[in-house]
């Protein structure tokens, strides 16, 4: 008998092999690299109207129709002549809830009326800069005639060009350069919070394929012009009507662009997603407000289709599964009856054997 346990055994893993599967790791977008990677640094040359000369970034005063250049200093310590390219960025949220400068392409929310881009300006979209040498990108900033309300934010970003950039001006595909970016925030009052809690909305549900995993994007609107930090993101899937969730997430130490977007997902992971009625039930907390929401959506067979199709993450049960299950539970079965049946007979003749 303990020679077919072990034979039991295997035949049991033969019939059910052991799988895994590798998780997707989203790796949150950096703006800074590596200084020795790069070859070179940035400084901020913070000017007089700067309204804390203690931090890195500029935050500047300004005015109604007010006009200056302020510079950054480019320092270039590897051993070859650079040329770097300048740009002027607006904030953006990303889906990490993470501040970011990189998202040149993205078109500014609606509630943005005076983005930084139409505000700022670089002088000149290239620098050269020598090895070994110290070199500066100037920024045109030109206020307009009519005042505004709250801050305006947005970054200066400087990066290495590199052939990959000849390549994207002839239509080919890019590759990631180093790059630094520094925060520009422009207000006309000097006591203006940078960080508030005033308003957020739930405006859009948009079910979608996104880096290959099946997600549900709530977007999330800050339609104020100020900065939010510090918050707390939570949401969940439910079928309408129930409370169960099917899938959930969590993000902590949220911040929010002005007048920017949050790209709240949830991810629904390796199940196949359905078709049917749906509830999204989320939640963002502040240090002093709560903002809760719940909205209704539905998924059509079309949809539910084309998400399970394209994500990169499928789980395939083979045709021989249901019957591999079932001859497994009947050998099973057997098994166990005739070890039954031999236990008895041993019983049986053990107990003759002593009368």
């Amino acid at each position: 008998m303990r020679r077919k346990i072990p034979i039991l055994c295997l035949l049991l893993l033969i019939l059910f092999p052991v799988t895994s599967f590798a998780e997707d790791t989203k790796e949150s977008q950096v703006i800074t690299e590596n200084e020795q990677r790069a070859g070179f640094t940035v400084q901020a040359v913070l000017p007089e109207n700067q309204i804390n000369d203690r931090i890195s970034y500029y935050h500047l005063l300004v005015a109604p129709n007010h006009k200056q250049t302020v510079e950054v200093r480019i320092m270039n310590s590897s051993a070859e002549k650079s040329t770097y390219k300048v740009e002027v960025i607006n904030a953006a949220t990303n889906r990490n809830g993470l501040i970011t400068y990189d998202e040149r392409e993205k078109k500014p929310d609606e509630s943005m009326q005076l983005p930084i881009t139409k505000i700022a300006k670089p002088k000149s979209k290239e620098v050269t800069v020598d090895a070994f040498s110290e070199g500066k990108a100037e920024i045109d900033i030109s206020v307009p005639s009519e005042a505004f309300n709250g801050i305006v934010l947005g970054g200066i970003r400087i990066s290495l060009k590199s052939e990959d950039d000849k390549d994207d001006e002839k239509g080919m595909s890019v590759k990631n350069t180093y790059g630094y970016a520094i925060g520009m925030i422009l207000t006309e009052k000097e006591d203006t919070p940078v960080y508030g809690e005033t308003e957020l909305k739930l405006t859009k549900l948009q079910p979608e394929i996104d880096y290959g995993s099946k997600v549900l994007e709530a977007s999330i609107q800050n339609p104020n012009p100020e900065a939010m930090q510090k918050l707390v993101a939570e949401g969940k899937i439910v079928r309408k009507g129930q409370e169960k969730a099917l899938a959930k997430n969590k993000l902590e130490n949220v911040k929010i662009a002005p007048n920017s977007i949050f790209p709240f997902q949830i991810d629904w992971g390796m199940q196949e997603v359905t078709a049917g009625d749906y509830t999204f039930i989320g939640k963002v907390t502040g240090k002093n407000n709560k903002w809760s929401f719940k909205q209704d959506f539905t998924i059509t067979r079309e949809m539910a289709r084309k998400m399970n199709k394209q994500t990169a993450f499928r789980i395939f049960v083979p045709n021989w599964w249901t019957t591999s299950f079932y001859l497994a539970g009947i050998i099973t079965a057997a098994v166990t009856a005739w070890l039954v049946v031999r236990l008895i007979k041993r019983k049986k003749g053990r107990e003759m054997h002593e009368e």
